[in-house]
């Protein structure tokens, strides 16, 4: 960008500070890379923050099954190694699933009859506890001596066990049905 003095209009060199004409002061650009690209440097900051917030708020969940039940649980719980798949006399099929984060564990059970069914309300009420309404559903809740809960709720022909080392784990859950 060529600069001119504003007294006389000689044109001046970039390094002049004073008019080599007349004397005056040449007045000094402040015209620098963020004056230049202010208003895409506004536009990309303000992406970035989008982005940002998007990706804090925004809830990272993850899907599990466990015997054809889906669960949505969050993305830092990760797989416990073992897993249970027990059939007794061929009829009573039940499987269970764990997941553990830094602070809190996990566990999905799921009990079946193929074939014949079951009445899944009934035997969750055998299962005993306070019937209470949680994650959509009516069941019973338990709370054990060593400060972990159950839940327990019938869904079509499967009972559902939830197990939580912490009760605010329940908030943590949802039921989405059989895939």
């Amino acid at each position: 960008m060529e600069k001119y003095c504003r007294n006389c209009g000689v044109k001046l060199k970039d390094s002049d500070v004073f008019c080599p004409n007349c004397g005056e002061k040449a007045i000094t650009s402040n015209y620098s890379f963020i004056t230049k690209y202010k208003t895409p440097l506004i536009i990309i900051a303000a992406v970035a923050v989008l982005l940002v917030s998007f990706a804090v708020m925004t809830p990272q969940t993850q899907i599990v099954t466990v015997d054809n039940v889906q669960f949505e649980i969050p993305a830092d719980y990760i797989s416990e190694p073992s897993r249970t798949d027990v059939s007794y006399d061929g009829n009573v099929k039940s499987s269970a699933m764990g997941w553990s984060n830094d602070k809190t564990y996990i566990e999905i059970g799921v009990t079946r009859t193929p074939g014949a069914g079951i009445n899944s309300q009934e035997v969750a009420a055998n299962v005993g506890g306070s019937p209470t309404k949680m994650l959509g559903y009516s069941g019973y809740y338990q709370k054990y001596d060593n400060e972990s809960y159950s839940f327990v709720f019938g869904l079509k022909d499967k009972v559902c066990m939830i197990y939580v080392s912490d009760y605010d784990a329940f908030d943590d859950i949802k039921v989405i049905g059989e895939d």
